[in-house]
C-alpha cells in the first residue's frame, strides 16, 4: 500500500507492473481503471540469505558481475577483496554463467559442484542456483497469473516499477536473462527506490494521505495465488531458466 501511495497508482494511465522484491515479492498490476495485487513467497535468496557466500549489500559484497570475452569480472562494494555476494551480484553471476554455458536451462551446474570467483573465497554452489530458481520462479509465476487474471499479455505492460533496495540496484538485463521478469519488458523497467517507506512516511505525516491509502487498499483486488489451481503448474514451468 505504501508503494501505491508513493506512485499514485490509481492515477496511472498506462498498464503498469510494480514489484517490491524481498523475502516476499509484493506485486501490483493495472492502471487507474483496475489494479490487482498478489504476494509471492520468493524466499530470502535475493537478500543474501540461504546463499552459501551470501550477505547483505554492505562493504565487501560482490554487487555486480559482468561477462566480457568469456571472462567473469566483478565489482565489490567499497573496493578491495570480496567477502561475500549480495542479491544484485548473485543475479548477475547466475545470468553470466547461463550465458557462458556453465549453467543449463534446467539449473544444472555444468562446471562442477561450485563456481569460484578467481583469487577469492567467494563461490556459487549448486544449492545457491536452486535457491535462485525458487525465488525467481515465484515472482515470474505471480506476474504470469496476474496477467492472466486481467486478460492481458506480459508484452502489454508498458512500465515496470521496481521498488526496494534490491530492485534499485539489480541489473534489469540479468533479471530478464534468468526469466524472473519477462524479457519483452527489459527496456520498460524503472527503479523507484524505497517506495514502500516513502509512502508509509506520507501516511504517517498526513491524515489526508492516510485516508488516501485506505481508499487505494480497498480499491485493489487481491489475487490469492495459493488458491489458484494453475499456480503449481505455472510455478514449476517458471523454474526453468528459459527467457521466454
Amino acid at each position: 500500500v505504501g508503494c501505491l501511495v508513493a506512485t499514485r497508482f490509481d492515477k496511472l494511465e498506462e498498464l503498469t507492473l510494480m514489484i517490491d522484491i524481498g523475502t516476499n515479492g509484493e506485486m501490483v498490476l493495472g492502471n487507474r481503471k483496475r489494479r490487482i495485487a498478489c504476494s509471492t513467497a520468493a524466499g530470502p535468496a535475493f537478500e543474501g540469505a540461504k546463499i552459501e557466500c551470501g550477505m547483505r549489500g554492505a562493504v565487501g559484497a560482490v554487487d555486480h558481475v559482468t561477462l566480457e570475452n568469456g571472462q567473469i569480472h566483478w565489482s565489490v562494494i567499497g573496493g578491495g577483496k570480496p567477502v561475500g555476494i549480495c542479491g544484485s551480484g548473485l543475479l548477475d553471476l547466475v545470468a553470466a554463467l547461463l550465458e557462458r554455458g556453465d549453467i543449463s536451462e534446467s539449473g544444472q551446474m555444468l562446471c562442477g559442484e561450485r563456481f569460484q570467483l578467481e583469487g577469492t573465497e567467494v563461490y556459487l554452489s549448486r544449492k545457491d542456483v536452486r535457491e535462485v530458481q525458487l525465488a525467481k520462479a515465484a515472482i515470474r509465476a505471480g506476474i504470469e497469473l496476474m496477467c492472466k487474471t486481467l486478460g492481458v499479455e506480459p508484452g502489454d505492460i508498458r512500465r515496470v516499477l521496481l521498488a526496494g533496495a534490491f530492485g534499485n540496484y539489480l541489473n534489469p538485463a540479468s533479471a530478464c536473462a534468468i526469466g524472473m521478469i519477462p524479457p519483452v519488458l527489459l527496456y520498460r523497467i524503472e527503479p523507484i527506490g524505497n517506495a514502500a517507506g516513502g509512502g508509509s512516511m506520507l501516511c504517517a505525516l498526513s491524515d489526508q494521505e492516510y485516508t488516501y491509502s485506505k481508499l487505494l487498499a480497498e480499491g485493489t483486488e487481491f489475487l490469492e495465488l495459493a488458491s489458484m489451481p494453475e499456480f503449481n503448474d505455472c510455478y514449476v514451468d517458471c523454474l526453468m531458466f528459459e527467457e521466454e
